[in-house]
């Protein structure tokens, strides 16, 4: 299976697996976009993957990993991670 191309802001680029999981445990984002993001950015699966596992269109994927990336900066940032 081909990996996704992630394109993670400066702040998040060097996070370890154990890091995102302390900041997607605080960011409180829900179970379908917990499960998002841990498909995405820590398993590195392609978003048209996600959202046919998911049943949902790639564009939903899409515009939910931007809201989920943007909250993940805010709570590492938080945590001083």
């Amino acid at each position: 299976m081909p990996k996704a191309r992630l394109k993670l802001p400066q702040e998040l680029e060097n996070l370890l697996a154990s890091d995102w999981e302390r900041v997607l445990d605080e960011a409180t984002l829900g179970t379908e976009d917990t499960t998002i993001a841990r498909l995405y950015i820590l398993e590195q699966m392609p978003q048209i993957d996600i959202a046919v596992e998911l049943n949902m269109d790639r564009s939903t994927v899409s515009r939910r990993v931007d809201r989920i990336i943007t909250r993940a900066c805010r709570v590492a940032e938080r945590l001083g991670i």
